[in-house]
């Protein structure tokens, strides 16, 4: 009589072992009876009686398609809506945790919605509401980001761009330049975009300057995709390489080697988080302050970080830098010297 339960626990484990499969295949096509027979080591005839459980008992939609692969006509099985990868309301609850991240970003008008399709998804896979208590995450966790003064406009911006970037076709943007104040009009080239602390920014081909810019998304004032001009994607561009030695989102070409002394007061800070690919702690010196060098481009962008760590740190190297920080400390000062 002990025979009958392990059976039907060594079944029950095969169906959620199916379920999870059948979920990482649905948006490859699915899969094949034959498929699945070889990877649990049953008949296909076994395999048919599974489904069927999964559609009738456990209430899972099942879709049928017929398609040839590899030159042999089969059916393909796959889930009829809200696919979502095998998840513990734990790991559900860190995706919905980098959702609230996105808050007055390029991406939040969509945040609703996916919170919605999460939730929804995951009661459909029978998880208990309770255990995810998002609402009350929601009103407990409280997200410090700079947010975006129309993130609707700008959303709608971004959607157009990622458009282009996955179609390969030219874009016309209206784009605004801060240090002159003016809107330009530009025919660009998408190769890709980045996200630096919740602002993103289109690396592209400007037909106009005849070489790689880039574009700042929420300073496109407009934008109209040339959805029948397409270009060839540069097959010896890698957007990680072009980036790879910058400090910031500009690489200039410029590299140099920048050595900077941080007080013992923030020394383990800078121990905690690697901020540049590059970074080396070089020397941990007796007062507790340490040395770190950096190998990077885009030193205009590295400035304006050195200076929000005050009279913490010192530039020690190049001279060229050091000078410009003192310069750059001394306009500072005049803005606070009694008028």
């Amino acid at each position: 009589m002990a025979a009958k339960p392990k059976k039907d626990a060594g079944r029950g484990l095969r169906l959620n072992k199916i379920i999870d499969y059948i979920n990482k295949r649905t948006p490859y096509g699915g899969v094949t009876l034959k498929e699945l027979a070889e990877k649990y080591e049953v008949t296909e005839r076994q395999i048919r009686r599974d489904l069927d459980a999964i559609q009738n008992d456990l209430k899972l939609p099942l879709i049928r398609k017929e398609q040839v692969v590899d030159g042999r006509k089969c059916t393909l099985y796959y889930f009829e809506a809200g696919y979502l990868p095998s998840l513990s309301p734990e790991k559900a609850t860190a995706i919905f945790l980098g959702l609230l991240q996105q808050q007055g970003s390029a991406l939040a008008g969509h945040l609703n919605d996916l919170k919605d399709a999460l939730v929804s998804t995951l009661f459909k896979y029978h998880y208990d509401p309770r255990e995810l208590a998002v609402e009350k995450l929601q009103n407990r966790i409280h997200i410090v980001e700079e947010a975006l003064a129309e993130p609707g406009r700008v959303g709608e911006l971004f959607t157009k761009l990622v458009g282009a970037l996955k179609d390969c076709h030219r874009v016309k943007i209206w784009y605004y330049v801060a240090y002159s104040g003016q809107v330009t009009e530009r025919v660009v080239e998408p190769y890709g975009l980045i996200c630096k602390r919740q602002n993103w920014y289109l690396v592209a081909y400007c037909l106009e300057r005849r070489a790689i810019r880039v574009f700042r998304v929420d300073q496109i004032q407009d934008a109209f995709p040339y959805t029948s001009q397409k270009f060839e994607y540069p097959e010896e561009f890698n957007l990680k390489e072009h980036m790879a030695r910058s400090w910031g989102v500009i690489n200039d070409g410029a590299v140099c080697r920048v050595r900077l002394k941080f007080n013992h007061n923030v020394a383990f800070r800078i121990r905690s988080v690697i901020y540049h690919p590059s970074q080396v702690l070089e020397e941990e010196l007796t007062d507790g302050s340490i040395i770190v060098s950096f190998n990077v481009c885009g030193i205009a962008e590295m400035k304006t970080w050195i200076v929000q760590w005050g009279d913490a740190v010192e530039v020690l190297e190049p001279d060229w830098l050091r000078e410009e920080m003192c310069k750059l400390a001394e306009s500072i000062l005049n803005v606070y010297r009694p008028r």
